[in-house]
């Protein structure tokens, strides 16, 4: 079965960070001779590509850290500066489908859909934990499997028609150890179909007795097949969401169909959620009351199956994606202090707007100006503390030896400018051009 990569990456934080916190009543500015003055400044206004929210809420799960203690981070950088704009909807996808059955559903014979032929069958185990204990369905032996064409009568008189059909239609087996020695271990066993498998229906049919509740995962992988189901989701989607905004659609065809969908949670639980189509986009309908994550721990994923007909061949297709569930649960007020070293940035001090206390995390980049105007990065740094309604102070540091380093001039900028809520490891906010540093 396809994995689609993980979205950690798109909303991987850089660690365990924490900022410093100062109660402290704010220092009055001073005359320009000091080295070391302070200036308040308003954040830029956002742009329609930023992620900002301003209306907060808390959070209704557990959060993964609560570390109280504070650390700060900064990052050399070199180079032209490239902004790295945050990933809001993933692309997927897919030649292929699975089906999760039992035991019972396989030794009785399960529907199979091909488009093509030389088509791949993989029957994995899969643990179950319905019984209040893990129960690990047993290793099928691939020659025990039979593929048969529906609604074709083998020829042939001595075998069975199951011998015959499995004979003719199934070019190669792999038993659970042969791919496990590949690397696929989770006792898998796999058939390669021949080129006399002819697109239409098939019957999946294990002789092997098999444990009646045992579950098993069916993957038909059509590779090459023209006929390939894409999805595009959102990555991040807000906790009390009603609907999941998707774009689905079927290469080589343009048949209306009506997918069908789950949604799968960390925990691994499932729940058919429906369809519903406006304009160019199908919704998917959260059930009321429902959550779409019930741990921060971990991604919710949305899966959807298309079933039709092109050009007379029936198809087949299982798509997913993954998304972060998260409740918007501080941001940034606009208004914040810099201080200034000897003419160059020191800090920037935040002050945020936060629901409830957690911890929470800052991350930006510092730039500066080269003879030709551009801007080029300096720093990338990062903070993060426990905070509260009352306290919710928070500060980006910056080093002044690595500014006269660079040698660049005036105007310095924050860029990239991130707020974190690392109890629910989500992203809240993004700014791409935060703030120009003025004196």
């Amino acid at each position: 079965m396809h994995t689609l990569g993980k979205l950690a990456s798109v909303l991987a934080l850089s660690g365990l960070l924490s900022a410093c916190q100062d109660d402290a009543p704010t220092p009055e500015p001073q005359k320009e001779a000091s080295p070391l003055y302070a200036k308040g400044l308003t954040l830029t206004a956002p742009s329609d590509t930023d992620l900002v929210d301003s209306n907060i809420a808390s959070p209704t799960l557990a959060p993964i850290n609560t570390n109280t203690d504070y650390v700060s981070f900064i990052t050399p950088l070199y180079g032209e500066y490239q902004a790295s704009l945050p990933i809001l909807e993933q692309a997927s996808q897919s030649d292929e489908y699975w089906l999760n059955v039992t035991g019972a559903e396989l030794n009785a014979g399960v529907t199979l859909t091909m488009s093509q032929a030389a088509s791949l069958v993989r029957i994995a185990p899969r643990g179950d934990t319905s019984s209040g204990a893990l129960m690990h369905a047993e290793a099928i032996a691939p020659e025990r499997v039979q593929i048969q064409r529906i609604g074709q009568t083998p020829q042939g008189k001595a075998a069975s028609s199951s011998a015959i059909a499995t004979e003719s239609l199934v070019k190669s087996m792999v038993s659970a150890e042969a791919l496990a020695s590949a690397g696929l271990t989770d006792d898998s066993s796999a058939l390669q179909m021949s080129e006399k498998a002819t697109p239409g229906e098939y019957r999946l049919q294990v002789s092997q007795p098999l444990t009646p509740s045992a579950s098993y995962l069916v993957n038909v992988k059509e590779k090459g097949s023209p006929y390939q189901l894409s999805l595009k989701a959102p990555t991040v989607v807000a906790a009390d969401a009603q609907t999941l905004g998707l774009k689905l659609a079927l290469s080589k065809s343009d048949n209306a169909f009506v997918p069908q969908a789950k949604l799968k949670q960390a925990d691994g639980e499932i729940q058919n959620i429906t369809m519903v189509k406006q304009g160019d986009t199908w919704q998917a309908q959260i059930p009321q009351g429902m959550q779409l994550a019930n741990s921060n721990a971990g991604f919710s994923e949305i899966e959807v199956t298309v079933q039709t007909q092109v050009d007379g061949r029936p198809v087949l297709r299982t798509v997913k994606s993954v998304f972060k569930s998260y409740v918007n649960s501080a941001s940034i007020k606009p208004e914040v202090l810099t201080v200034w070293d000897k003419g160059l940035p020191n800090q920037v001090n935040f002050e945020l707007d936060v629901a409830e206390a957690g911890r929470f995390g800052l991350s930006g980049v510092l730039t500066g100006t080269n003879a030709e105007g551009q801007k080029v990065a300096i720093m990338r740094t990062q903070a993060a503390n426990w905070l509260t309604p009352e306290s919710s102070k928070l500060k980006l540091i910056f080093d002044p030896k690595l500014i006269q380093a660079s040698g660049l001039q005036p105007p310095f900028e924050l860029n990239g400018l991130e707020l974190q809520d690392q109890g629910q490891m989500a992203r809240l906010s993004f700014q791409a051009n935060a703030l120009v540093l003025t004196r």
